[in-house]
């Protein structure tokens, strides 16, 4: 092309070269017939330097896009393990590779509290490209970590951002975060094992009340529970001892147990368990997970799934998008059904219920 040749051409010329090639161009802008009219010196290499560089501008390519990056994986939950996996599949898929396009910095195993703030500093500090937290109290941690730097966040999961604080807006979130958030399903999840058990009166919910997403998912229950005639027992658990304490307090008249995501409680799946199966109540958890550590009934988000999701919004902002730009997007749910544990609570699944189900064990994973 013209303008590509006289710009490799200008930067093999030399200073001399150049003023003589500018002064043709200064005359043929006045026309060729024109007499020479005196030029004021700064006018000149004003005009000389707008000259060269706009010439040689058009003969560059853009600034080529970032090769390699570097992310930081955290979660403060076992579960969240399965979200990082799925998100590094997912980058893989999306033609990430490990250790020549992307590398993984962060603890391998789930952190809380000072070591959870002390891997974010860490991330900070050495000014990775992107944060990708699995865990309402992760991104939350995240968020406050990652104040007054332009570093991205990508959440998969955070059951509310508004509730949690770390958002306004779902559409254009703003700021340095983005990512994926929980479907508001608790009430639905109620309705569906109303449909495989309609005598269930009263159930039992184990939560930390120091964590916005089992507190949003209680919020939810209430209403679907009001309006179901359900009477909810409320076990308030803040961390695993008295986790330990709840589960010797569930009333005996209750007829089901309600998991809700809870990073705390449900670290403490198999006793829960262990218990709902000794006393023949139906357990019901709010991801896949539980599905297959014994629950009976599970409806809610698959943990690998919500972990690739993330991948494809962090593909995004390292195309070039800003995180603040991408919308917050929603987990799908699925359905979920233990035969495994049906059996051994005596129920029997109708086959109009058992073909609703997604995801069924029929024997120990």
């Amino acid at each position: 092309m013209l303008r590509l040749s006289i710009g490799t051409k200008l930067r093999r010329m030399g200073f001399s070269d150049i003023l003589g090639w500018h002064r043709r161009v200064i005359a043929l802008i006045m026309g060729s017939e024109a007499r020479p009219k005196r030029v004021h010196c700064a006018t000149f290499v004003a005009l000389l330097a707008a000259t060269v560089i706009g010439l040689t501008g058009c003969d560059d390519a853009p600034s080529p896009k970032k090769q390699n990056f570097t992310i930081g994986l955290v979660t403060n939950n076992p579960n969240g393990l399965k979200n990082i996996q799925g998100f590094k599949t997912g980058m893989a898929t999306l033609g990430y590779v490990k250790g020549k396009k992307v590398n993984y910095v962060g603890p391998d195993k789930p952190v809380r509290g000072k070591h959870l703030k002390e891997a974010l500093s860490e991330m900070v500090t050495a000014k990775v490209d992107l944060i990708f937290t699995a865990g309402t109290p992760t991104g939350i941690a995240a968020y406050k970590a990652t104040k007054g730097s332009k570093i991205p966040v990508v959440f998969g999961v955070i059951a509310d951002p508004i509730a949690a604080g770390v958002l306004t807006d779902l559409t254009k979130p703003g700021g340095n975060m983005t990512g994926v958030m929980l479907n508001r399903d608790q009430g639905r999840r109620l309705e569906i094992l109303l449909q495989l058990i309609p005598n269930i009166k009263r159930i039992a919910i184990l939560f930390n009340p120091n964590d916005f997403a089992p507190v949003s998912a209680v919020k939810q229950l209430e209403i679907s529970a009001k309006r179901l005639n359900i009477d909810l027992v409320k076990l308030r658990c803040p961390d695993s001892p008295a986790v330990t304490k709840c589960l010797t307090e569930i009333p005996n008249n209750i007829d089901a147990i309600f998991m809700v995501p809870d990073s705390v409680v449900n670290k403490r799946v198999k006793d829960i368990v262990k218990l709902a199966n000794a006393r023949k109540l139906p357990l019901t958890g709010p991801s896949t997970a539980q599905i297959n550590q014994g629950a009976l009934l599970t409806y809610g988000f698959i943990h690998g799934n919500v972990g690739a999701q993330a991948a494809r919004i962090a593909h995004e902002i390292f195309a070039g998008t800003n995180a603040g730009g991408i919308p917050v997007e929603t987990a799908e749910s699925h359905l979920g059904l233990n035969l495994i544990t049906a059996d051994k609570i005596g129920l029997k699944v109708p086959a109009a219920f058992l073909r609703k189900a997604e995801i069924i064990v029929r024997k120990a994973p």
